[in-house]
């Protein structure tokens, strides 16, 4: 059916032309109303969807989340992209080597809209993951919190979601069942072991004034995530590696780090130990 605004352009020359053109405007008219209806229907199944109560894995969560101040506590590098992309990764430890909880801080740098994925685990096993996120409808911006259970195969078995218009508010929401969502933990694990994507080769340095930072990152040509390092002092290592310039681009970097807040709340990444990886042929 055309849509209304070229209906009004038909040329009334006769009377029976009028009673056709009112007979096609009621049409249209009737349609645009059965439209609206299964729209509001929709949207009223949607707020039906049963609502969740908390269950005995959501008490693991929350013994986990009261817990952290007491685990250890291990930081990836904090990368970013010439987009905006921006990507950092804690991971909470039982011990040396029982993981408890990997938290994910994303910022899209396309749609510009914040994530923040944590993973669970429990004897080494990922049993649930949630998701805090920033989402669009239409161009209205609303927060979601999902949460998924996986049995220890890894497949999931239930997801939920609630949602608000403000963060701080969502607590106070109910959670409702949705389809299946499963969160990928392979980003996360990649930027803390500094592989795949977050493998830190030698990029180059960044002079600027009285700072000093090596660049270290994926070895590619265009918009590949980087991290700068805070140089306090250059060792053999760095004097190489600015000796050698553009010949060392590319290079492999095993780097220790600390990670400090200066005096004016930036975020500061020190270089502590840096060394090339030969890697056999």
């Amino acid at each position: 059916m055309l849509p209304f605004r070229f209906l009004i352009i038909f040329e009334l020359k006769s009377a029976k032309n009028m009673k056709n053109l009112i007979v096609l405007i009621l049409l249209s008219f009737i349609t645009f109303s059965c439209g609206n209806k299964n729209a509001e229907l929709t949207d009223s199944e949607e707020q039906k969807a049963p609502s969740i109560a908390a269950s005995s894995e959501d008490g693991l969560i929350e013994d986990i989340d009261q817990k952290l101040e007491t685990f250890n506590r291990v930081e990836s590098l904090e990368y970013s992209k010439e987009d905006g992309t921006n990507i950092s990764v804690v991971a909470h430890l039982y011990d040396e080597e029982h993981i408890a909880k990997v938290e994910e801080e994303k910022l899209d740098g396309k749609t510009k809209l914040n994530s923040r994925t944590s993973f669970y685990y429990q004897n080494d096993v990922l049993f649930a993951s949630k998701k805090l996120s920033e989402k669009l409808k239409g161009n209205t911006a609303y927060f979601s919190e999902e949460i998924t259970f996986y049995s220890p195969d890894g497949k999931v078995k239930q997801s939920k979601e609630r949602i608000s218009d403000f963060e701080e508010y969502i607590a106070n929401e109910e959670f409702r069942k949705i389809d299946p969502v499963s969160h990928s933990s392979e980003e996360a694990f990649n930027v803390l072991k500094q592989q795949g994507q977050f493998k830190t080769t030698f990029q180059g340095f960044v002079d600027s004034g009285p700072y000093h930072f090596l660049i270290v990152g994926e070895n590619v040509e265009n918009d590949g995530f980087t991290s700068a390092l805070s140089i306090q002092k250059e060792d053999a290592t760095l004097k190489f590696l600015r000796s050698e310039g553009q010949k060392a681009i590319g290079k492999e970097l095993q780097v220790q780090f600390e990670k400090h807040m200066d005096n004016q709340g930036y975020l500061m990444q020190i270089l502590i130990d840096v060394a090339i990886v030969e890697r056999k042929k």
